[in-house]
């Protein structure tokens, strides 16, 4: 596969001009990518769009998105769009599909099922559609063909956000996508996933552009219900108006979450300029009273605030390292780096190069941002593991001497 480069001028204008006639002409869906607010807001964006134009969509979601993006789930039970859960959901529907679109996933070891999708519908030649903004490390495309709509962005959203507008500009016939609250709702929380609610901005002009042209319209949009004979007030805990009350939601955590977290966060390790946590089975019998499984939905509406609260500690970065299964239901070891909301004097990326040296075969693949990366190593020794990433520890503490040096 070819690494992803970003796209602009007249390579843009005509793979953006590619993907509307593809999706346009098309009738039946399948979308899939790596589970994040950021990615889940693209394909539902999309396919609710899609849905509305009557055209038949399947979302493959192996698991349950959790709490704190119930939200999602209800949308897309509300509009019966179909979930596939499991391989023999997606092969019952494999004859019907037309069109695939990926969407926020930067290579194919992070789509859910990837080689079965491959050996039963890609192998049939569908037409693609790769949707995504991370580059570096190991993106790369995912097949061999298809319309490539790779862009930098804050978010994967902002891009499924200019294909929506440019779709309905060239096709007037169709519903205006920007009057629909739960597509509206689906671009928001991709942005405010991926910018740690809006505090982490690459590429500031863009997000402003986009938060302020979604605001007004889920604001305008939205009409509140007063209470009746049948029907209770609308909660403005569950039902969104603004952008704020969006990210209210997705920072939820109860009483007993929030004693789990402060627990974990008080065993942040100090490695220099990098925070650390380790997040192992051996950890987990030392917190069991106060957290429940590692790998349960429970905790993983914690994990989120805790890969963001590592970097803190140093104001630099941090590394969250845990044990779990990548896309295609492998055991895997997780190691989760992330930057400092005001730092950015350091490509987490570029540690994908030790790691490969580190574990050699072990080393499963990774990328991501320069301000957020992960990477995935197969289950060994979790002694031996821990003593090798000491090695990274010191990589990125080296690298970053020496730039205060220079700048000094």
């Amino acid at each position: 596969m070819n690494e992803k480069k970003p796209l602009d001028g007249n390579i843009w204008r005509d793979n953006l001009r590619d993907a509307l006639e593809v999706i346009n002409s098309s009738e039946t869906f399948l979308f899939s990518g790596d589970i994040d607010p950021d990615s889940v807001g693209s394909m539902l964006s999309l396919s609710l769009y899609l849905h509305q134009l009557d055209k038949k969509v399947f979302l493959i979601l192996p698991d349950y998105l959790g709490e704190n993006l119930d939200f999602f789930e209800k949308i897309i039970e509300y509009n019966s769009i179909k979930i596939l859960r499991n391989k023999e959901q997606i092969l019952a529907v494999k004859d019907e599909v037309e069109t695939i679109i990926f969407c926020d996933t930067a290579n194919t070891k992070l789509v859910p099922h990837y080689s079965f999708i491959a050996e039963n519908i890609l192998s049939r030649k569908p037409k693609v559609i790769e949707i995504d903004h991370h580059f570096g490390a190991d993106s790369e495309e995912l097949t061999d063909y298809g319309i490539k709509l790779f862009r930098k962005a804050n978010a994967n959203t902002e891009i499924v956000g200019k294909i929506l507008l440019t779709y309905h500009g060239k096709f007037h016939e169709g519903p205006n996508p920007f009057d629909q609250r739960n597509i509206i709702l689906g671009l928001i929380t991709g942005m405010l996933g991926d910018t740690v609610g809006g505090k982490v901005i690459p590429y500031k002009e863009d997000y402003e552009y986009w938060m302020d042209l979604l605001q007004e319209r889920l604001k305008n949009i939205t009409r509140w219900r007063e209470s009746d004979a049948e029907r209770n007030t609308d909660n403005k805990n569950s039902k969104f108006g603004d952008p704020k009350q969006i990210l209210e939601y997705l920072n939820r955590l109860t009483d007993e979450q929030e004693s789990c977290f402060n627990l974990l966060n008080s065993r942040v390790e100090l490695k220099g300029q990098i925070g650390f946590l380790n997040l192992f089975h051996s950890t987990q019998e030392e917190v069991k009273d106060s957290c429940k499984p590692f790998d349960s939905d429970w905790f993983a509406d914690i994990l989120n605030f805790i890969l963001n609260s590592v970097p803190e500690k140093t104001g630099c970065a941090g590394m969250v390292v845990f044990e779990g299964q990548n896309a295609d239901n492998e055991d895997c070891f997780f190691i989760k780096l992330r930057r400092a909301v005001k730092f950015s004097g350091i490509d987490l990326r570029t540690a994908e190069g030790k790691l490969k040296e580190l574990f050699g075969d072990l080393y499963m693949g990774g990328g991501g941002h320069a301000g957020a990366a992960s990477f995935r190593i197969h289950k060994m020794d979790e002694k031996e593991f821990l003593e090798k990433i000491e090695v990274i520890f010191e990589f990125f503490n080296q690298g970053l001497l020496a730039s205060s040096e220079k700048q000094s």
